[in-house]
């Protein structure tokens, strides 16, 4: 009986490794949020994020939180993933459009476990700007997981 046990567990993780995050997400449910950075604009933007493992945290106290911090070159995309228990609530404190002379800004409000996304999600951050400068803004599309 024991040897049965071995030789189940034994493949048990031959296919986990084989097949990798789609199988642990099959059997026990997504474990991550993807985010995603994209910079659609003309100009390289400097962002700062902020992420943090409680959803109903302040907006003025995850500030205080996890902090990270991109700069985008024009066309690039940046990505990253966090456990769904260690990013509940995120935000994009600022955001600025590397412009010598305008240099605007932007901000999102926070995006809540439960209310704006969820386990498994991918968040896409977008930058752009219209023919006049001024106009920077993030745009926020939650993508739903497969599971």
């Amino acid at each position: 009986m024991k040897r049965l046990w071995a030789v189940a567990a034994v493949v048990s993780v031959m296919v986990l490794i084989g097949v990798g995050c789609d199988a642990i997400n099959f059997v026990f449910g997504p474990v991550l949020v993807t985010v995603e950075l994209v910079n659609n604009s003309d100009f390289p933007v400097e962002v700062r994020l902020f992420y943090d493992d409680e959803d109903d945290i302040p907006e003025f106290l995850l500030t205080e939180t996890n902090e990270r911090n991109f700069d985008l070159e024009p066309g690039e995309t940046e990505q990253f993933t966090r456990s769904c228990d260690d990013l509940r609530a995120i935000m994009i404190d600022k955001a600025e459009l590397q412009v010598i002379g305008v240099s605007p800004d932007a901000d999102t409000g926070v995006l809540r476990d439960g209310d704006d996304f969820e386990c498994g999600d991918t968040i896409v951050f977008t930058f752009d700007h219209g023919p006049l400068l001024i106009d920077f803004d993030v745009d926020v599309d939650v993508r739903p997981g497969a599971f």
